[in-house]
């Protein structure tokens, strides 16, 4: 069967992406979050296997906190990892590849909505203008986003499900989406508005079906809700390890609300500036393509929803993590507002596209934890100022390591003091605040650039050759998807012309 020309680009989209990513891996992610956890779990789940199959005694189980369901997408990578270098070298290439796949899925539904420019632009503005780039190295977030937005494609974007097959494949997306993660609770009515949208007006003929697809969500669910308790349990229960993070007073509510989208040092603004755009994009999606509006605020506001209730609604990982699942969505209300490239729109969108390539290219430089390393050496490791002061802002502070690191000064020490003002004058007890040096953090993660100079062979050369061919590959797959895309957009523009002038010869 032939692709269509859209799908075609789609295909060279998610290579180029995904090779683009990957040149940038450090080729490891047992330090990102708590995927060392994932990573053990799915090695004993194999070796389980493995056990049984072959008669020998099983040993124990190790359980991860969010349950055995997101580890069954690691296992093809452990196993490779298995015969190829390692299982933590391999599965780094998973987020890197979910993430292409992520923003693949945004390429092909903007098609159906705007211009082949305008799908092409917004699509590469998520891959590497937002929170997206650094998150397919830090992992974390990206296969509840991933499934969460298949689901709002397969709902919204298409025809109505009507073949048993789709219905079961559309009843597994939904079911995951909320059980990757066991905060994923959150998002049950993001999945019953895509189930009534899908059979909106046909509740009697499709009973059927409907009562089938819950029962498939509630039983994937109840799944993973289960087995994640296999790891919470001996700890005292998830809702008890949770209470001492919830806030203390409802006024705190109003506040957190407003820091996570504009707090300087972690508001989702900076992190991924071109949410702007969709701010003011939403009004105007929302009286053509309202389902889509629907489904992004349903997102984000019940993730929302959650994170607001925390006394400290993000962590020391890059930007408000937990909003990573809304981005895919919103930057599809700007293409549902904004079809077509004017002036208008174009320069602004630009604009906030550019500040966010230099952002998102800082956080995925580094790797999110040397600010925690800095913040430990100096004695300022506290949650409240890993989270809000602005003398540690993270996107700064990789700004200082980048100046740095491309500085010329052999292994000199670059001193830096963060230092704070005193209001009006020091404790008389007060200790003096300690100086780092910048020079110990400015190591970039990415494999390719630390070995880029340094002597190689043996399993060092393979992978080094591996992210350097990835880079290649990576560029000239995605030069090959703005090719075509711009030949798209010619087509259609010369299409339009036609028309318009058609429609002048008949008036």
């Amino acid at each position: 069967m032939k692709l269509s020309r859209v799908r075609k680009t789609a295909v060279i989209l998610f290579l180029g992406l995904s090779a683009s990513y990957i040149c940038l891996s450090p080729g490891s992610i047992a330090g990102q979050g708590y995927t060392a956890e994932e990573i053990d779990s799915g090695l004993r789940i194999m070796a389980v296997a493995t056990a049984r199959m072959k008669a020998h005694p099983v040993p124990p189980m190790i359980w991860s906190r969010h349950g055995p369901i997101p580890v069954l997408f690691d296992l093809p990578f452990l196993k490779l990892g298995k015969m190829f270098v390692s299982p933590d070298f391999m599965l780094s290439f998973q987020p890197a590849i979910f993430t292409a796949a992520l923003v693949t899925i945004l390429f092909l539904w903007l098609r159906k909505l705007c211009s082949a420019g305008m799908s092409l632009f917004l699509s590469l503005t998520a891959g590497f203008g937002t929170m997206l780039w650094p998150y397919a190295y830090i992992s974390l977030e990206i296969k509840q986003s991933l499934f969460v937005f298949l689901a709002g494609y397969l709902a919204l974007a298409g025809t109505k499900i009507r073949s048993w097959p789709r219905l079961l494949l559309f009843a597994l997306v939904c079911g995951l989406a909320i059980s990757l993660k066991s905060t994923g609770v959150v998002l049950w009515p993001v999945i019953a508005f895509l189930i009534f949208a899908q059979f909106r007006g046909e509740w009697r003929e499709q009973r059927n079906r409907v009562v089938v697809l819950v029962l498939i969500v509630a039983g994937i669910w109840l799944l993973s809700h289960w087995t994640s308790n296999f790891f919470w349990g001996p700890r005292g229960g998830g809702g008890n390890n949770l209470r001492p993070w919830l806030i203390d007073s409802p006024l705190q509510l109003f506040s957190n609300v407003i820091g996570i989208f504009g707090s300087p040092t972690k508001g989702l603004l900076v992190y991924a500036p071109i949410v702007i755009a969709a701010i003011y994009a939403v009004p105007r999606a929302f009286r053509e393509h309202r389902d889509i509006v629907i489904f992004a605020l349903l997102v984000l506001g019940c993730t929302l929803g959650l994170i607001s209730l925390l006394s400290s609604p993000t962590d020391e990982v890059w930007g408000c993590r937990y909003l990573h699942v809304a981005i895919a969505p919103l930057m599809l209300c700007i293409g549902a507002a904004w079809t077509r490239f004017t002036w208008r729109v174009a320069v602004p969108v630009v604009f906030l596209a550019i500040v966010g390539l230099v952002v998102s290219f800082l956080g995925a430089f580094y790797y999110y934890g040397v600010r925690d390393f800095a913040m430990k050496d100096a004695g300022q490791n506290t949650m409240e100022w890993i989270t809000g002061d602005s003398v540690w802002n993270s996107v700064q502070f990789n700004a200082k390591l980048f100046r740095v690191w491309l500085s010329d000064a052999g292994n000199s020490p670059v001193l830096w003091t963060p230092s704070h003002i005193w209001i009006w004058s020091p404790p008389p007890d007060a200790p003096p605040w300690k100086s780092i040096n910048l020079r110990d953090y400015c190591q970039p993660q990415s494999f390719m650039v630390r070995f880029w100079r340094v002597p190689k062979n043996g399993v060092v050369l393979g992978i080094f050759v591996t992210y350097v061919s990835s880079l290649v590959l990576g560029l000239a797959f995605l030069a090959w998807a703005v090719f075509r895309t711009v030949k798209e957009q010619r087509t259609e523009q010369a299409g339009e012309f036609r028309l318009d002038s058609t429609a002048a010869r008949t008036i």
